[in-house]
């Protein structure tokens, strides 16, 4: 009787089985056809020539380039369709234009590219030939024209940031003094050099530069205090004191006329 009630329990649970793993093969072929038909689907999609990128757009407040500049280097280096196009090699190609701060790529299906292009914005002239802006990034345009009245900074390669926060961080004191820099360098030998309007210089040596600064700023208004006796450069790098060398009289008379007809204005 036992084996009897047995049996059939038996023989429906292998029958279960049974269901259940023809289901599961079933599901296991029905996912393998479908990711191989996606995958064929693909294949086809991104064969050379299939969904050209037919659209370059691109947005952007452009003041030193244009639209049609940077939509035609983009074309230029497109090399696949909308699956295939190498992303990194385009965003390269157009960071390499002279005035690209940055640009951001997305792809607009069936056949676009939109980009958004930001400029760099100068902050200062950098050495003889490039502009910099206010993180520290240098660009070399074809022509800096128009930018001949910004402050020109200069450094070793490496020191672009270091010099940006210095004159940054100099601007308000000097300004408290009515001086007005012209020039910020760090030389070789990571020495710090500051001329101001008129031609005045200081030499704040190769440490404690903002400190040094701060005290030329403190002593500054008794060494102009006799306009016929003006400083033509001032040097900081002594530990309690600083030495001074004065222009000749004609040149502190030529300099005194020029501040009194500027006040005078």
């Amino acid at each position: 009787m036992a084996r009897s009630r047995k049996a059939p329990a038996t023989k429906a649970k292998s029958g279960v089985l049974r269901t259940m793993g023809w289901s599961g093969i079933l599901g296991a072929f029905g996912l393998f056809a479908l990711v191989a038909g996606v995958g064929a689907g693909y294949h086809h999609l991104s064969q050379p020539g299939r969904l050209p990128l037919r659209v370059v757009e691109v947005k952007g407040e452009l003041q030193h380039l244009t639209h049609a500049l940077v939509r035609d280097t983009a074309s230029a280096a497109i090399d696949g369709g909308f699956f295939t196009c190498d992303m990194q090699r385009l965003r390269a190609a157009i960071l390499a234009m002279a005035w690209v701060d940055d640009v951001s790529i997305r792809r607009v299906w069936p056949d676009k590219l939109s980009m958004t292009v930001t400029e760099h914005v100068p902050l200062a002239r950098w050495g003889d030939d490039g502009l910099i802006d206010v993180r520290g990034h240098v660009f070399r345009p074809d022509s800096t024209a128009g930018y001949e009245s910004l402050v020109r900074l200069h450094g070793p390669e490496g020191s672009e940031r270091r010099v940006v926060e210095f004159f940054q961080s100099s601007v308000a004191a000097a300004r408290l003094r009515d001086l007005q820099i012209r020039s910020v360098e760090l030389d070789q030998r990571r020495h710090w050099w500051m001329v101001f309007e008129g031609g005045l210089t200081v030499s704040l040596g190769r440490e404690d530069e903002r400190q040094r600064l701060a005290q030329f700023l403190r002593v500054y208004p008794s060494l102009v205090a006799d306009p016929q006796h003006l400083p033509e450069r001032v040097d900081m790098r002594y530990a309690h004191g600083f030495a001074v060398r004065w222009r000749d009289n004609e040149d502190a008379k030529a300099a005194a006329a020029a501040n009194d007809s500027r006040e005078k204005v």
